[in-house]
């Protein structure tokens, strides 16, 4: 497995004193298990902590570390479903003058969906709607522009924020055409992730529009995708979203 593989190049950096990877790569390992089960289960066999203090004391490595883990951090929170933290740690990024251009298309990627979470959690209003519309331009721009020259790793990407887009305006046909682009355009790219994460988003958009047969089926799917994705974590959340809709549905007939 992916850990597995992370843990066995961590200690071939220990034994060999790599002290300039560690830290990045401790960084990620982190990720990788708080998507997988939280932590529960697979924390760090040792702590990198004196270690990532001495890089991060370094002032010719200290922003490059920082950068590493506030990516981490933003996509663990993203992941989580914890929208504050995410957005807490993508502004940071966002801000950052020397921030990696792949880092920051993925930041812009991830951050204006968060956006869109947190609209949804304040149902349209205010200053939520208002960060939505900005981070959905920023983000649209710079994945349209890389898409055109790597429709492989983007184009999903931007099918996904347009869906999103067209469902928070009520373009209901558009939006579900653009959930169905993005989860076949992502299948194709191999990134099962963002194809569980597109038919995650779909589900919700077809359950706010009282479609529940529909939703529960892209439920599925999703669930699918993060067990083939390896994150227990997503299938349990998925599972308890599952359970709620099948609950009220039943209340509802009653």
């Amino acid at each position: 497995t992916l850990l597995k593989e992370t843990d066995y190049h961590l200690e071939v950096m220990t034994r060999f004193r790599n002290k300039l990877s560690m830290p990045y790569l401790s960084a990620y390992r982190e990720t990788i298990s708080m998507l997988i089960d939280k932590g529960q289960s697979t924390g760090p066999k040792i702590s990198y902590a004196k270690l990532e203090e001495r890089m991060a004391s370094n002032a010719v490595y200290a922003q490059r570390h920082e950068e590493t883990v506030y990516v981490s951090r933003t996509f663990q929170s993203f992941w989580m479903g914890y929208s504050e933290r995410c957005h807490h740690y993508a502004k940071k990024l966002l801000e950052m003058q020397l921030l990696g251009r792949h880092n920051k298309l993925m930041i812009l990627f991830y951050a204006a969906l968060n956006a869109f979470r947190g609209v949804k959690n304040s149902n349209g209003n205010g200053s939520q709607f208002l960060k939505v519309r900005t981070l959905y331009k920023d983000a649209i721009s710079a994945l349209l522009s890389a898409a055109e020259l790597s429709p492989w790793n983007f184009r999903n990407k931007v099918y996904l924020l347009e869906a999103e887009m067209y469902s928070l305006e009520r373009k209901y046909q558009d939006a579900q055409s653009s959930y169905a682009l993005a989860i076949t355009s992502s299948r194709s790219s191999s990134y099962v992730h963002e194809q569980g994460l597109a038919c995650e988003l779909a589900a919700l958009h077809y359950k706010k529009i009282g479609q529940t047969q529909t939703a529960l089926n892209f439920f599925q799917q999703a669930k699918e995708c993060y067990i083939q994705w390896g994150s227990q974590m997503k299938v349990d959340s998925i599972t308890q979203q599952m359970d709620r809709v099948v609950s009220t549905s039943l209340m509802r007939a009653k």
